[in-house]
């Protein structure tokens, strides 16, 4: 009976650290579309994957910053996951930034980073992937984005524009 107790036991400290992966699994794919090089298909571009809530200060050992193209978004995780993209390097806000924060658990896709209107909350309401982003603008932001960091990092309701 102390063997059953024990493997049970161990069973339940096993299963600890997968559930709390399971609860942070979060992923961000950023791929950088260019018609000159991939034409008009659709996710046949450069990609850059970012899980589980890690901040990424920098693109740039990646040398997609500085290819010709645009980034288009995929966010997965649960409902109330935020994530900020930044036209800059160290999540400086000089260069534009875009706040999204998912409303549900499903996967939501963004084609156009510029698409919001600048300076206040949108919502976008699908039937499934329905988010709310807070876009600052800055002069083609999707094809400077080069920082991501993951979390609510401004005071208050709305971010402070720094510009």
């Amino acid at each position: 009976m102390k063997r059953i107790e024990k493997i049970c036991i161990v069973l339940f400290i096993l299963m600890l650290p997968t559930t709390a992966m399971a609860s942070s699994n979060s992923l961000l794919e950023l791929w950088k579309k260019s018609e000159f090089l991939y034409g008009s298909c659709g996710h046949c571009a450069d990609l850059i994957s970012i899980k589980n809530n890690k901040d990424w200060a920098n693109f740039l050992p990646y040398d997609l910053t500085t290819r010709d193209g645009y980034f288009t978004a995929n966010l997965k995780g649960p409902a109330g996951t935020s994530v900020t993209l930044y036209g800059q390097e160290g999540y400086r806000e000089d260069r534009g930034y875009l706040i999204i924060i998912k409303k549900d658990d499903s996967r939501i896709e963004i084609e156009d980073l510029e698409a919001f209107a600048p300076g206040k909350w949108t919502e976008v309401d699908k039937e499934e992937g329905g988010y709310s982003v807070f876009y600052q603008p800055y002069q083609n932001f999707k094809t400077f984005v080069s920082s991501v960091k993951w979390g609510k990092w401004w005071d208050g309701t709305a971010p402070v524009s720094n510009n």
